[in-house]
């Protein structure tokens, strides 16, 4: 059977990943939809061929009546190449009330954990995903809109930890063109036409409007832009690891940094540091570019001693005289504003 350009594509984004190899395995994102579909083939057949195992995962999200024909479709499809199938469900309503985030944010907590318990089960060596070019340019702009430094707008990696991303360099327009060829069916999910929801909101209207106006070729721009950045991103991030680790670094469920090192960074550097103290402190969610700005202000004032900032999820950055420690809040803080800030500044973080 004549090759397409996904199955190309995915074949050498494997290979440059160096995951899988013979007699391992991979788990594969499988929700019905296009990409999906058209990405679960792909590994599928690349597996007959070079000897490694493919489980295809899908986790009903418990958020359309119609969910549960999704399930009965691809394991349809799971039979048909002759690929196990596992599948779960989850509760994303309760999620999303349970960590006060929308269903989106929700949605994805719960399927990258399914998929993860799924490879664990498995012993899988890697997750495979099927976000494309045109979800990668959604997620630059919506990133953007944002405010978003150089880290949020490389947007998403070919490969994070376990999990990997095969088809960032294919479309929309081949991936069906994949399916043609291939005679394949897929379920839509009639949410894509939400425009309550951002990420459609940017797919259905703003895409094609900046397209139609400026730049037919935006979404491999944007795509390719996000790429530079990940190299930028990736090298800063290096400098301002390397400035949490000679800053002290980790201590119990506290991090510390010196306040003499952090001042003598650049901006950038020192904005990485504190947000890698932040994350080995309790992590970075409800922390935004304000907090680590009025961090850095406080840090860089004459005599911050004896100052302290109260953080998301019952923290605290505390000052002395050389050090800043972020840890457990030890006690009733008086709240401090946090000034607004340009959007150009809220970028920076």
């Amino acid at each position: 059977m004549k090759g397409t350009f996904l199955a190309t594509a995915v074949r050498k984004a494997l290979e440059a990943i160096g995951t899988p190899s013979a007699g391992q395995t991979v788990v594969v994102g499988l929700s019905g939809g296009a990409d999906s579909v058209a990405l679960t083939e792909a590994i599928a057949s690349l597996g007959v061929g070079r000897g490694f195992r493919v489980v295809a995962a899908h986790l009903d999200h418990g958020l359309r009546p119609e969910s549960t024909d999704d399930a009965g479709f691809c394991r349809v499809l799971s039979h048909r190449l002759g690929v196990p199938i596992r599948t779960g469900a989850a509760d994303v309503r309760g999620r999303a009330k349970r960590d006060r985030c929308g269903l989106e944010d929700a949605a994805r907590v719960e399927r990258y954990a399914f998929l993860e318990a799924i490879r664990q089960e498995e012993g899988g060596a890697a997750i495979a995903v099927a976000h494309t070019r045109d979800d990668q340019a959604e997620t630059f702009l919506m990133r953007l809109l944002r405010g978003a430094g150089s880290a949020g707008l490389s947007a998403m990696r070919p490969r994070n930890g376990f999990v990997v991303r095969p088809l960032l360099q294919v479309s929309r327009d081949q991936v069906l063109d994949h399916l043609r060829r291939r005679g394949l069916t897929w379920r839509e999910d009639p949410t894509n036409r939400d425009l309550s929801l951002l990420r459609n909101r940017v797919r259905h209207e703003l895409l094609p409007y900046l397209e139609s106006r400026f730049n037919p070729r935006l979404r491999a721009a944007l795509s390719r832009t996000a790429g530079l950045l990940a190299d930028e991103a990736d090298v800063m991030g290096a400098m301002g690891d390397d400035l949490f680790a000679r800053a002290i670094g980790a201590r119990g469920d506290s991090a510390v940094l010196s306040l003499s090192a952090l001042r003598a960074a650049p901006g950038a550097v020192a904005r990485l540091a504190v947000r890698r103290a932040l994350a080995a402190a309790g992590g970075l969610r409800g922390i935004s570019g304000l907090h680590v700005d009025k961090i850095l202000s406080v840090a860089s004032s004459k005599d911050p001693s004896s100052r302290r900032l109260p953080l998301p999820g019952n923290r605290e950055a505390v000052f002395s005289f050389r050090e800043l420690r972020f840890g457990p809040r030890s006690g009733p803080v008086r709240p401090q504003r946090l000034h607004v800030v340009s959007s150009a500044q809220e970028a920076r973080a």
